[in-house]
């Protein structure tokens, strides 16, 4: 063999080897992004292969498992701070309502005092404002109970057209403050139902206080019982020209379609609502036509 095709054999040889080489490494490096994708995309939870070819590509995946570990370290810290501030805002949210009860019942007792013009104003306010306090208790306790993610429902046959006719009934005095008067349309027959009471009568409160805080006119009230013996409820009222609602935002936390945020509202009333109709395997939707603002749930 002359030195010429030993040549050639050396040099075809090595190209031979560059090119495993290559292939091998081009292999591992496939490899490598599909377990970087699988981490990602929350698929594993295994540790980067570092058994490698190539001492850069080792050292690569390594830096990458040490870049891993800390971030599970700190996804771990925001969850433990966040399941404490959870139960944290169900534990002072439950200990406020005890309190914020015994004040409204002395300030109840103190209006029918025979109290001067000027001391029965002071009482009216802070009265008011003390019932304003329990409602965003309640509802920051609602949510904290939601987050928890371990609320059953305890399901029982009711009446839900005597429910809503109560809760209607109970809520007189905040209509008639805002001089509305509720078209109400329900069946000749009681509609039964088999769902959390509770949790139902949560939502239809919810629906109505929203309705009423926000109605620039009639509230219309219906109730129909469904061919598979479940319930569509919708509550319709008017909206002010100044608000901008979003109905696919409608049910979010915090959000408010008035944008001047003067009657104090947090946003929360409708997450609630949302979260418990998710609970009970119900479904909720919003729309607006021609300036009215209707509110669907089918349960």
């Amino acid at each position: 063999m002359s030195n010429i095709e030993w040549i050639l054999l050396i040099i075809t040889g090595f190209f031979l080897i560059l090119l495993f080489r290559y292939i091998q490494l081009k292999k591992q490096i496939r490899n490598l992004a599909d377990q970087v994708k699988e981490l990602n995309c929350g698929n594993s939870e295994q540790m980067l292969d570092i058994s490698l070819i190539d001492k850069d590509l080792e050292r690569l995946a390594g830096i990458l498992n040490q870049y891993n570990i800390r971030q599970r370290h700190a996804i771990a810290s925001v969850l433990r701070n966040e399941e404490y501030l959870k139960e944290s805002v169900a534990n002072i949210s439950h200990d406020l309502r005890t309190p914020l009860t015994v004040i409204l019942g002395h300030l109840q007792l103190l209006q029918k005092e025979n109290l001067e013009s000027s001391q029965a104003q002071r009482i009216k306010t802070i009265l008011g404002k003390a019932e304003k306090m329990k409602e965003l208790v309640e509802t920051f306790y609602d949510l904290s109970i939601l987050e928890e993610q371990q609320t059953v429902p305890e399901k029982e046959t009711f009446n839900i057209s005597n429910l809503l006719i109560n809760l209607i009934t109970e809520n007189a005095v905040a209509l008639e403050k805002k001089n509305i008067l509720p078209e109400i349309n329900l069946p000749d027959y009681s509609i039964y139902v088999y769902s959390d009471r509770n949790m139902l009568e949560r939502i239809l409160q919810n629906l109505l206080t929203n309705a009423i805080k926000y109605s620039a006119g009639i509230i219309k009230i219906t109730l129909l019982q469904k061919e598979d013996s479940g319930i569509i409820f919708t509550i319709e009222n008017p909206i002010h020209d100044n608000f901008e609602i979003d109905c696919n935002r409608l049910f979010d936390r915090f959000y408010t379609g008035d944008k001047s945020r003067h009657d104090g509202s947090t946003g929360l009333g409708l997450a609630v609502v949302k979260g418990l109709v998710e609970i009970l395997g119900g479904s909720i939707a919003a729309k607006i036509q021609s300036n009215r603002l209707s509110i669907i749930l089918e349960l």
